[in-house]
């Protein structure tokens, strides 16, 4: 079979390093989502790009191993599969010592607070606190949004240099979510090295009508942006002076505890 158009080198490529077979069992792990829940086996083929047949011997694989069920004709993850991400969340920089510090944030400024890092064109939620729904639908650790289109985004993307940017660019898939929304890349570069410039970004309304994020990074032990910390509200009863007036020296504060935080890990 020919290497997955996903997969980033062959495997004689890499002189027998990469492990195709294993690559495509987490693509298989990767198609199940939401919307996507249970699927039956041509549905799972098709969303991780593989054959039937291919399909049909991961699935049996990872139900061996407890981390796929079935009923009758539909697959589903299993609960042991918390087990692949609570690998990142308890080896993270930031576990244990950053839940106290947004608890805080969020007791100061009542209002629902992340923290999330860059993992290819998306951001991944890593920790969240909430003290109401503010986006439809509600989102919790480990979701996934394009970085161009948040307040998260454009701070973690301003901590790239600038052949990581242009890399990004290539890779980013562009569009419209709002009428608000900034698609073009020269004017969404200006933004992003604006926002550098300040120390932070707010975006209002470009990925849903009402919805507003301040952020500003996070930097490791030795000053690289290696999170962003955000602060998410409704643009009907909240506006950009009064959050940057009242929120942003609170957001900056919680930044820079985390900041020595990993500080103090790295000493």
């Amino acid at each position: 079979m020919n290497p997955h158009p996903e997969f980033p080198i062959t495997a004689r490529e890499s002189g027998g390093q990469f492990v195709e077979a294993f690559a495509r069992g987490l693509l298989v792990i990767m198609a199940f989502g939401e919307g996507h829940e249970r699927m039956t086996l041509t549905q799972v083929a098709q969303r991780a790009g593989l054959t039937r047949a291919g399909a049909r011997r991961l699935l049996f694989t990872l139900e061996q191993l407890g981390f796929v069920a079935r009923k009758e004709r539909l697959f589903f993850l299993t609960p042991k599969i918390l087990r692949l991400g609570y690998a990142y969340t308890s080896s993270s920089p930031f576990w244990g010592y950053a839940q106290p510090i947004l608890e805080q944030l969020v007791g100061d400024v009542q209002e629902t607070c992340t923290l999330a890092v860059l993992d290819g064109t998306e951001i991944v939620y890593v920790i969240r606190n909430s003290v109401r729904a503010v986006v439809s639908g509600g989102s919790v650790v480990g979701t996934r949004l394009p970085a161009y289109v948040t307040s998260m985004g454009r701070v973690l993307l301003g901590g790239l240099s600038e052949r990581e940017l242009d890399d990004y660019f290539e890779r980013a898939r562009v569009h419209k979510y709002t009428e608000r929304t900034v698609t073009d890349p020269q004017e969404l570069r200006r933004v992003i090295a604006a926002d550098r410039e300040q120390g932070w970004s707010w975006i209002q309304g470009e990925l849903e009508e009402h919805i507003c994020g301040l952020s500003v990074p996070v930097t490791d032990h030795e000053g690289r942006t290696c999170a962003a910390l955000n602060i998410s509200v409704n643009s009907l009863r909240m506006t950009k002076d009064i959050a940057v007036e009242t929120m942003l020296p609170r957001l900056l504060n919680a930044a820079g505890q985390l900041h020595r935080g990993l500080r103090l890990r790295a000493g």
